[in-house]
């Protein structure tokens, strides 16, 4: 049923990872000249690509493609899963390959969001979008749960008719 608890996981899944297009996930501070330590720039890295923040605001200067991507599948298959309430074995699958997406997605972000050249970086902070993707598996693995639980009681319903 669409009102069941699963719905509720899914939707936080989605949620979550609609915000990542909007919430950075690491920001730091690239230096020029590492023994003077003068400031080159503020980078933030986001799903669709790295910022560098200037006072005009920020300048997209590298465009993740597979990123963007990824987070588009991961928050579409969390949104069609909750409609597929009736086929419960889908729902089942769509969960395990919406994780993996997730799990990729993670992976590749923090792939991405290792600068080029670690001494050259102060001031390395995790954003909200790099705890984003926690919540997006654990929404997922406990969508999954309770998929299976109410699998369970159908089952066992029918072995009592």
């Amino acid at each position: 049923m669409i009102q069941r608890v699963q719905s509720i996981y899914l939707a936080i899944a989605f949620i979550a990872a609609t915000a990542l297009f909007f919430v950075p996930v690491i920001s730091f501070v690239d230096m020029d000249n590492q023994g003077q330590g003068s400031i080159k720039e503020l980078v933030e890295i986001k799903t669709s690509g790295k910022y560098v923040m200037s006072m005009a605001g920020p300048n997209q200067v590298e465009t993740y493609i597979p990123g963007i991507i990824l987070t588009i599948a991961v928050a579409a298959l969390a949104l069609i899963t909750i409609f597929l309430y009736k086929n419960r074995k889908r729902q089942i699958s769509l969960c395990w390959i919406n994780a993996f997406l997730a799990l990729g997605l993670s992976i590749f972000m923090m792939t991405k969001a290792q600068p080029a050249s670690l001494g050259q970086v102060s001031e390395w902070t995790a954003k909200i979008g790099s705890y984003l993707f926690t919540v997006i598996i654990i929404a997922l693995m406990l969508a999954l749960r309770s998929i299976r639980r109410d699998e369970n009681l159908v089952r066992s319903a029918d072995r009592l008719r």
